[in-house]
């Protein structure tokens, strides 16, 4: 009987001790499932090849990207955290993956962080994205800063990035050896380390109700031919809020190009901001200017955005864009889509996003 009383005991004791070691396991890692659902009905005017014929269309992510993710951390000890995060793009009105059919191609990286700051290596968003999707008024919707220039939401492959977070203050730096895979025998070239290359740092600071962030980019032609051609942005911006008011200008030099005979240099201006009418309803504006110049194709664009919440996590908004192109310049309305050259385009869709 004594023995067994003992067994008894030995066996709580290990069951205690189990448990112990579980819920240890469970408090120092996590894993995150999340994601965004965004969808709309659409009217772009002049979108035809030949800057003709109008189109009505669903379109996904025109707030923000439909997307699902994971993001996970581990609790190494000692301050050490290992972190993770996989981050699919898709288009929600047809199902497909985005950016390039990859599987994670918004994001894919793996790293270490501590109070240091951390590193990371794998697919991820470039030191633009990181530091001025806040500073756009329209936050990188559709229609946004990103019509005049998609570069503010790269995405290198192949890159190690470091970020540190010291209270106000944020630093940021990249590096990638190819940004670009989906390109045949495009980067990371044996050889050939220019082929592909992008690097670039930035900060931010806030202080008060005003914050600043400044950055530089610079991507190189993604061939061996096209090695030594160099693209390089040089890029400002300032916010300031009060209350439900928010105020923002920035400015982008941009050198170069990515072929040796292309020498673009264009100046980049934006102001807008965003005014809280209730705690439910809310408009934002941008206008967006383009200056090129080695030429007379300069490029304008105005959006409007009004969203309004359903809750905490679904909300509605009705978007419109009108783009302004002079000479021989052909942007769209929408993130890196084209008209014909000189064509202006009109843009609106209303929507619903969900974040899960």
């Amino acid at each position: 009987m004594e023995e067994k009383v003992k067994l008894m005991r030995k066996s709580l004791v290990v069951a205690a001790v189990s448990t112990m070691f579980a819920a240890s396991a469970q408090a120092q890692s996590s894993v995150t499932l999340y994601g965004v659902a965004d969808a709309g009905i659409e009217y772009v005017s002049h979108a035809g090849l030949d800057g003709t014929g109008s189109a009505y269309r669903v379109s996904s992510g025109n707030t923000s990207g439909s997307r699902w993710g994971l993001r996970g951390k581990e609790d190494l000890g000692g301050g050490l955290s290992a972190v993770f995060v996989l981050e699919s793009g898709f288009s929600i009105d047809t199902g497909t993956m985005a950016q390039g059919g990859r599987l994670f191609g918004r994001q894919a990286f793996v790293g270490i962080s501590s109070h240091l700051g951390q590193i990371t290596l794998g697919r991820q968003n470039n030191t633009l994205f990181d530091l001025f999707a806040g500073l756009d008024p329209l936050r990188y919707a559709t229609y946004s800063l990103l019509s005049q220039d998609a570069q503010f939401a790269g995405r290198p492959d192949n890159s190690v990035k470091y970020t540190g977070n010291f209270g106000a203050l944020t630093i940021t730096g990249l590096y990638s050896a190819g940004y670009d895979s989906n390109i045949a025998n495009g980067t990371e070239v044996p050889g050939s380390p220019r082929v592909g290359q992008e690097m670039g740092a930035g900060a931010s600071y806030t202080s008060g109700n005003l914050g600043m962030a400044i950055a530089y980019d610079q991507r190189r032609g993604t061939s061996v031919l096209n090695a030594s051609a160099v693209e390089r942005r040089y890029v400002a911006s300032l916010i300031y809020t009060t209350g439900p008011f928010s105020a923002v200008a920035g400015y982008r030099y941009l050198q170069g190009g990515l072929t040796p005979t292309t020498g673009i240099r264009s100046n980049l201006y934006w102001v807008g901001g965003g005014y809280a009418i209730t705690t439910a309803l809310r408009l934002n504006l941008g206008v967006y200017y383009t200056d090129r110049r080695d030429s007379p194709s300069d490029s304008a664009s105005y959006v409007l955005q009004t969203q309004y919440a359903l809750s905490k996590r679904t909300d509605l908004y009705v978007n419109a864009s009108y783009m302004n192109n002079k000479g021989k310049s052909n942007l769209g309305v929408v993130t890196s889509t084209t008209v014909a050259p000189g064509v202006s385009q009109t843009g609106i869709v209303a929507g619903v996003r969900h974040i899960f």
